[in-house]
């Protein structure tokens, strides 16, 4: 059979980084790692076609036996509509990823075919009853993949050069219970990973194909730290013997500031930047929502430790927690200076369906409505300790603050200054590198702006003033600033609080809380 893999094409949003793309000479970040890794777990004699919408319009016309469609809950509407294009050219469609497993009921009805849970086992039992000419309409994973047995991504379908990072995965699932998380609904507490030998095998496969920046997208990299540590050794290894020709970043939990070996691990291993959810600097709030991991310590004093150990920290953050009252923004703004992280991802605090935040609040008659999934947009809950209104002026407060010029330029040039070195002495240039500078050196002369210019000659003179060494990676920061403050200019004025009105909001539910615009 001919088979078609489809990414829908991201909104606008924190991390797609839409108005820097230019600038740093690529289509998109980075790819969605779940086709990749769908079209490994084809039989072979199938012909694969992956067709990413962030790189090119889908061809909606090609022969082809079946269309596989992924993506979260914030594609839904541009899945709705793929997939209702591609049905109705006739064409067999099969709908998976988060989007499917956290809403099934609702692809049913969107798909012919609904995958929920990991494809492992699923999608190719599909396949066979495709073949055999009686294939179901919904396919459940009945266990959780052993990660071990897991096949090579196929990156060699992938166009590599149109992204700015590579995406690869060592694990799945977390053991701790945020209350908000919808990990664990999908992926389970007890984390699995892939071997050693495996990991290392795409490592070299990225190498091989010329990348140089590996987002390992592990939701909790460090969830099984004794098999991370047994990885990020081989990695520190590997580094060595090949000149470090790749900086990874990943995502962890604050805990691992307690571990000091670990710490080392992961500078050894070359991994510069981590994204943490430290979710609040109100321990009210991060009881309220057993992220315990996060109370056992002064968390600036963690950040701080990431930054010794040579390691950027990108914070998650959120607000409208119950513990919160209209003083959190203020909050959150002076942890973020205090800590020196330039890169802030805040939002309003969502319940998402499968998660007990979800189950609670709607127990409680404070659910506003469905996820969007995107966090940054609004928040589905009536919060209690301030009005809806006082939630969203105070969020937009807090974004217009955090990518503030000055608060912005003090971060930034805050953590160059103290953090310590990396494993390696930096990557050496390539050639998009020198097409991007192109780009990069029009926000110096004003092509952008005359504040842009100013704030960028700031940043740079500062930094190559007292640490030259760093001087690359505060270019990074200005081209980085560029897209946070593009974004959050765009989405700031979107921001409305609901008014609230008695009615129903889901069936089976008499009276709650809905919001209109």
């Amino acid at each position: 059979m001919k088979i078609q893999l489809v990414t829908p094409r991201n909104p606008p949003s924190f991390w797609t980084f839409d108005s820097v793309l230019d600038l740093l000479g690529v289509d998109c970040i980075f790819p969605n790692l779940s086709m990749p890794t769908v079209a490994a777990l084809t039989p072979p004699g199938h012909d694969l076609v992956l067709s990413d919408e962030n790189l090119d319009p889908v061809p909606l016309d090609l022969e082809v036996d079946v269309v596989g469609i992924t993506g979260y809950p914030i594609h839904r509407d541009r899945i709705v509509q793929l997939a209702a294009d591609f049905r109705a050219r006739g064409r067999l469609v099969v709908l998976g990823g988060p989007y499917a497993t956290l809403f099934p009921d609702e692809a049913a009805t969107i798909a012919d075919v609904v995958v929920v849970g990991e494809a492992e086992e699923t999608w190719p039992a599909f396949l066979d009853d495709l073949a055999a000419g009686h294939h179901r309409a919904r396919y459940d994973a009945a266990d959780r993949p052993d990660l071990t047995e897991a096949p090579m991504p196929r990156f060699d379908l992938l166009e590599v050069d149109r992204y700015h990072a590579m995406t690869i995965q060592f694990s799945r699932g977390c053991p701790f219970r945020c209350e908000f998380c919808d990990i664990t609904t999908m992926y389970g507490r007890t984390p699995r990973t892939k071997s050693t030998s495996r990991m290392m095998a795409e490592i070299e496969a990225c190498r091989v194909a010329g990348v140089r920046q590996v987002f390992i997208v592990d939701d909790n990299f460090t969830g099984n730290k004794r098999l991370a540590k047994a990885l990020l050794r081989a990695m520190a290894e590997w580094g060595r013997a090949h000149d470090y020709p790749i900086e990874f970043n990943t995502e962890l939990s604050l805990d691992v500031t307690q571990d000091a070996e670990l710490l080392g691990l992961l500078r050894a291993a070359n991994i510069s930047t981590v994204f943490v959810g430290i979710e609040s600097p109100n321990l009210a709030a991060l009881a309220e929502t057993g992220k315990t991991q996060n109370t056992r310590g002064d968390l600036i004093a963690g950040v701080r430790r990431f930054h010794e150990h040579g390691i950027q920290v990108q914070a998650g953050m959120i607000v409208g927690f119950d513990a919160d009252g209209p003083d959190i923004f203020e909050r959150h703004a002076a942890f973020a200076q205090q800590a020196a992280i330039p890169i802030v991802m805040v939002g309003m605090l969502q319940a998402v369906a499968g998660t007990r935040l979800f189950d609670r609040v709607l127990a409680e008659g404070r659910l506003i409505d469905t996820t969007s999934g995107d966090q940054f947009v609004g928040s589905n809950i009536v919060p209690t300790q301030m009005t809806p209104t006082q939630l969203y002026e105070g969020y937009r407060w807090l974004l217009g603050q955090l990518y503030d010029w000055r608060a912005y330029e003090e971060r930034t040039v805050s953590l160059l200054r103290r953090r310590g070195a990396h494993a390696s002495p930096g990557l050496g240039v390539s050639r998009r590198d020198l097409r991007a500078a192109r780009g990069v050196a029009g926000l110096f002369l004003g092509r952008d702006g005359w504040r842009r210019a100013r704030f960028s000659w700031r940043v740079l003179l500062r930094v190559a003033l007292r640490r030259p060494s760093a001087t690359v990676e505060a270019l990074s920061f200005i081209v980085m600033h560029k897209a946070m403050y593009d974004y959050t200019a765009k989405i700031v004025p979107t921001l409305v609080a609901p008014e609230l009105v008695a009615a129903p909001v889901m069936p089976g539910v008499p009276v709650e809380l809905v919001g209109v615009s």
